[in-house]
């Protein structure tokens, strides 16, 4: 499955947002090959701003939200994941926390306010903080309540690949 959204903002800027089962090696082959023996597609989420420099609007957050739930609605076997970067700056009074940590909560904000105000009880949000070696990184998995064993799965995954070796 690959499905692309482009996403205008108010002030011309231009977003891509990409849904894809092929995966950039972030969850492991055998899991994925586990998951899909049960029919259970994963699916990654790449946001993009291709054009335009303006700070990211409400509405932009807004039709983002539309475009997931949209595409859970249609996939009742998928589970979504997705990395928060680090690229670009935040805004100045963000950055007391990193960039990775404030779009983890971010995303998060959305995902609970969206839930909410259209009565959805269905899609749950797991994020996967992960101390890394050099530094922290945010996951997330956003799944149908009747999978949550897979995305325990994804996150223990995500643990042992990405997470600082025991000692």
């Amino acid at each position: 499955m690959t499905e692309i959204y482009t996403i205008y903002s108010e002030s011309g800027d231009e977003y891509k947002l990409k849904f894809t089962t092929d995966c950039n090696g972030i969850i492991a082959d055998a899991l994925l090959e586990e998951m899909n023996s049960v029919g259970i597609e994963v699916a990654e989420i790449a946001l993009a701003r291709v054009k335009g420099v303006n700070v990211t609007s409400g509405k932009v957050l807004a039709q983002i939200e539309e475009c997931i739930a949209d595409l859970m609605n249609r996939y009742q076997n998928v589970i979504l994941t997705f990395f928060c970067d680090f690229i670009s700056f935040l805004p100045a009074t963000k950055k007391k926390m990193p960039v990775q940590e404030y779009r983890s909560r971010l995303f998060t904000a959305m995902f609970e306010r969206y839930m909410n105000h259209h009565h959805i009880d269905d899609f749950c949000n797991n994020v996967v903080k992960v101390e890394g070696v050099a530094e922290i990184f945010y996951f997330h998995v956003i799944y149908h309540k009747e999978h949550q064993k897979y995305a325990e799965m994804i996150a223990e995954g995500l643990q042992k690949d990405f997470g600082k070796p025991e000692q």
